[in-house]
Formats: C-alpha cells, sequence, structure tokens
C-alpha cells in the first residue's frame, strides 16, 4: 500500500529516457575498460616492460673524434640536467657498464658444442625491467648471476654461426635451461659464478645483469672511476611527441626507439580507451541528471503525502526506501543489459585481434568487479539523493 501511494505521479517516459542514456553510457565505460583489460597480454609478455612505460636509448654519434678521445661519446652533467628539463621527458636513467673483464665459458652437454668467449655486462635500473621474471634478482651471497640478452643475439648464432659450422641450433627454451662459467677479475681479484639466460630482449641491445649484482662487482673488481654516462634510457611521457626526434636532431644525438612501434601504439590505445571512456560518462552524467529531475519532481508532486506519512508515525528512510529500491532494480537491470551489450561488442573485437595472438578468453575477473562496483556507485549517488530530497519534506501544520 505503501508503495503504491508513494509511486503515484511516477513518469515512466522520464525513467524510460534515464534507462536509456544510461545503457549507453555505461556500455561505453564497460568497453573501455574490458578492452584495456584484454589486450594487456599483448603489451606485457616481453622483456622490456613496453606496455607499462616507453623508453628511448639515446647515445651521441661515434665520430673520427670518438677513436683519439672516447670520452667525447660520454654525456656531461648539464648535458643530462639539458635533458631532464625537456616537456617530453618523465624519468631519465643511464646504462651502467662494467669496470671489471668478464669472460664466459660453456662445457660441452648434448647438443650444446662447447663455447668461451670474452664478454661485457651492462644493467639499468631494475625497475625498467618490468618483465624480466622472477629470476631477476640478486643478493651479494648468490653465486648465480641472471642474464639477459638481445633475441638478435640468437638469430646471429642459429643462421649465421651454427649454419657456417655446422652446428646443431637451439631454440630459446634449450638456451634457458643451460647453465655456463663467469669468471670476473679486476682489481687484483677474481671470482667464479654460474650464469645463465633467463630472458631475451627485443629492445635494449646489449647484455644485461642486475643492478645489484653490478654495483657490487664494481665495487669489489672494478678501479674508483666513476662510472661513464655513456648511454642514457629514457621514459618519454609520450613516445609520438615529435619533439623527440627535433630535440635529439639538433644535439646530433642518436636514439633508438621502441621496436615495432608499440611504444606509440601503447599510447594511442591508452588515448583511444581515455576518450570511449570519457563520452561514455558524458552519456552517462545527463541521465543521472535527468533521474535527479525525476526524483525532484515526484518527492514535490507527493510533497503532501509524504509530509501526511511523517505525521502519522512513518520515518523518512521508510519513506525513501520503495524510491530508493525501485532505482537499485532499474540500475541494476541497466547494468546487467550494458554488461550484456559489452559481452557483445567484446566478441566482435576479440575476433578482429586473433591476428595478434589475443584469445577470446573469459572476462576478466577485475572487469567484473569494476562492473559491480560501478553500478554500485551510481546506485549509492542515486540512493543518497532520494535521502536528502525526503528528508528536506517538512510535515504540514495541523490546525
Amino acid at each position: 500500500m505503501l508503495k503504491k501511494l508513494l509511486r503515484q505521479n511516477l513518469s515512466i517516459p522520464q525513467l524510460l529516457g534515464y534507462a536509456f542514456t544510461a545503457l549507453a553510457g555505461m556500455t561505453l565505460i564497460f568497453v573501455a575498460f574490458g578492452f584495456s583489460m584484454d589486450i594487456r597480454p599483448l603489451f606485457s609478455s616481453n622483456t622490456d616492460g613496453l606496455f607499462k612505460s616507453e623508453y628511448i636509448v639515446v647515445t651521441k654519434k661515434v665520430s673520427v673524434l670518438s677513436a683519439i678521445d672516447s670520452k667525447s661519446t660520454i654525456f656531461s652533467d648539464r648535458e643530462i640536467s639539458e635533458i631532464e628539463t625537456r616537456q617530453f621527458v618523465r624519468t631519465l636513467h643511464y646504462f651502467t657498464p662494467c669496470r671489471y673483464s668478464v669472460f664466459a665459458y660453456i662445457e660441452p652437454s648434448g647438443n650444446i658444442p662447447s663455447f668461451s668467449t670474452e664478454m661485457f655486462f651492462e644493467s639499468v635500473p631494475d625497475n625498467i625491467m618490468d618483465g624480466a621474471g622472477e629470476d631477476w634478482k640478486w643478493i651479494e651471497s648468490d653465486k648465480f648471476i641472471p642474464v639477459i640478452i638481445p633475441r638478435d643475439y640468437m638469430a646471429l648464432y642459429n643462421f649465421g654461426f651454427a649454419g657456417s659450422r655446422g652446428l646443431p641450433q637451439i631454440s630459446e627454451s634449450i638456451v634457458k635451461t643451460v647453465k655456463f662459467k663467469v669468471a670476473i677479475r679486476g682489481n687484483g681479484k677474481n671470482e667464479l659464478f654460474t650464469g645463465r639466460i633467463v630472458g631475451f630482449s627485443d629492445y635494449l641491445n646489449t647484455i644485461l645483469v642486475p643492478q645489484e649484482f653490478m654495483d657490487w662487482a664494481n665495487k669489489n673488481f672494478g678501479g674508483k672511476e666513476p662510472p661513464r654516462k655513456s648511454k642514457l634510457i629514457i621514459e618519454t611521457k609520450n613516445p609520438a611527441d615529435p619533439e623527440i626526434a627535433e630535440f635529439f636532431a639538433s644535439k646530433n644525438y642518436d636514439i633508438k626507439e621502441n621496436k615495432g612501434e608499440q611504444g606509440k601504439l601503447s599510447y594511442f590505445l591508452k588515448i583511444i580507451i581515455t576518450a570511449i571512456s570519457i563520452i561514455g560518462l558524458l552519456v552517462l552524467l545527463p541521465s543521472m541528471g535527468l533521474m535527479f529531475l525525476s526524483i525532484n519532481l515526484l518527492v514535490y508532486k507527493n510533497r503532501k503525502t509524504l509530509g501526511n506519512l511523517i505525521l502519522l508515525g512513518y520515518s523518512r528512510r521508510e519513506l525513501a526506501k520503495p524510491y530508493s529500491l525501485l532505482v537499485s532494480a532499474l540500475n541494476a537491470s541497466v547494468g546487467l543489459l550494458s554488461f550484456t551489450c559489452f559481452i557483445a561488442v567484446r566478441g566482435i573485437y576479440l575476433s578482429r585481434l586473433k591476428v595478434l595472438n589475443i584469445e577470446n578468453t573469459p572476462v576478466d575477473v577485475r572487469t567484473i568487479v569494476f562492473v559491480i562496483l560501478f553500478i554500485f556507485t551510481v546506485s549509492f549517488i542515486n540512493i543518497s539523493w532520494i535521502r536528502r530530497k525526503i528528508k528536506g519534506i517538512v510535515p504540514p501544520v495541523m490546525g
């Protein structure tokens, strides 16, 4: 009886208008969030962490003068400060080179031939190596060194060296199981370690070890000379910013950008996802405004009834409950229908992403949690508004 009484003057067209606009807004927001979750594997399945951050490597050009003075390729503190002040720079780091001798050798085993060579190590801050895995760590007591090499090295061995010497070709999975000895010499000391390749980089063309190991080894086996900052790695705010190429060209610096344009692709995808989310919000906000207007009109038209019910002993919370249940049911229905529309749209875009090895997997749990929380938040805002308007009702004075 109370529900029937309070729902007098309810405007069905206004509720339908809210439902349709909210449906469009929620669907766009769900699609944007779900799409961002679905494409994460496309950028996180490598050792370069290219989805999380967009990096470029900067060096000075090697010239005839470099053969006479090797310091000509080192960045001074003033030059580094000048780069750091540019608008496109988010963070700047530099490669730490080893200041000791490195000799590696592999004893023959199965299909793995014996191999020995002099080599070098470099390191970058570990926060750059997002996708290196759990093996990418080192503490001072360890005798094991994890190593990351360029993937191009595998191609050089398999299709160059191995072919010319009649040696067997080796897959990346086999290489990751092979341990080798690493002899380090310097500063009148030497020590033997065990190394293993734990990953491959498509972007950083160097042999990498953890920063902790490099700092320790340089301290114990290197000289007192500070590390040379001849190679910088810069995290950019926008890898597509034309100022990047213009600035480094004006300084005659070499830059190595993201292979495969993944950095630029990730940036533009973020722009698309953000744009869809903003459009969704712009559609949803007017629908919520329409709902607020409907609540205002409904409470105004029923003000006498509501005031009399307060005099009869009904609490304002009880009077707000029928409206709150109606709005909650409407939001739940619209949210469920929006999620259904998202599933349909998801099936369409995932079928197009098969060429990028994105599989049609079940909806990510984070997407489901986001949908539930979003519907709950919209309902909470609506219910808070209803209670606020009911609270403002003043019962009539009995005369």
